[in-house]
């Protein structure tokens, strides 16, 4: 099994109460009046993919670029929006900001001050080589079954929790024009982050409005 089964990993019991259900994490920047830091520091070990029946998920710039386009512009497309651009400098921002996490252990936004552009940001981690993209991308996308496409944030989401759809309407912002993702390879765990121009997820604003294209102003997370 390549990149794999979130069902096979977690019935390896690896994760026991160290992770949320999914095997991994995933954090959705958004508006400094609604958005808080949560920092995360796993502490689990992961072991070698073959432990758990799987073959190590492959890797590549390339690859990475094309699955999250796809996934992106794929979405969009069918939604009517146009499709997005990559960006190498929110591409080279987000590797900085990934590698330093895989560096730190630490999973959490980034400050805004700290970013080359004032940029939107979605954010996963997961064990090391056991996931594909797809399922990193897919984890974003899955968010779709709780949004609200025509609500305001933060009344974007059914559960009531702007913050269950927050990569998903990031995604999804018709006035965001560019993207750029980038892995950070820990030692037992890795990174994704992806920056959005213009950034998506404004107060009092929706996805799919005309003039949801917006930069926030820099801020705390």
């Amino acid at each position: 099994m390549v990149g794999g089964s979130p069902k096979r990993f977690l019935h390896a019991g690896l994760w026991a109460a160290a992770l949320l259900a999914s095997g991994a994490y995933a954090a959705s920047d958004s508006d400094s009046r609604f958005a808080r830091s949560r920092a995360v520091t796993p502490t689990a070990p992961v072991m070698a993919a073959p432990f758990y029946g799987m073959e190590e998920a492959p890797r590549g710039d390339a690859l990475l670029q094309s699955v999250m386009l796809d996934a992106h512009n794929g979405e969009r497309t069918a939604l009517g929006l146009d499709p997005l651009d990559w960006d190498d400098d929110l591409t080279a921002d987000a590797a900085r900001y990934a590698q330093d996490m895989a560096r730190t252990g630490l999973f959490r936004h980034s400050p805004r001050a700290s970013r080359t552009m004032p940029s939107g940001e979605n954010l996963w981690m997961g064990p090391r080589r056991l996931y594909g993209y797809g399922v990193m991308v897919g984890a974003f996308l899955d968010e779709r079954k709780w949004m609200r496409t025509g609500g305001k944030l933060p009344d974007l989401s059914t559960t009531g929790r702007w913050q269950d759809v927050g990569h998903y309407s990031q995604m999804i912002w018709r006035g965001t024009r560019k993207v750029g993702c980038a892995l950070g390879d820990g030692a037992n765990y890795e990174y994704l982050v992806c920056r959005y121009l213009p950034a998506g997820n404004a107060f009092g604003k929706g996805p799919m409005d005309a003039d949801a294209a917006i930069e926030l102003a820099s801020g705390g997370q």
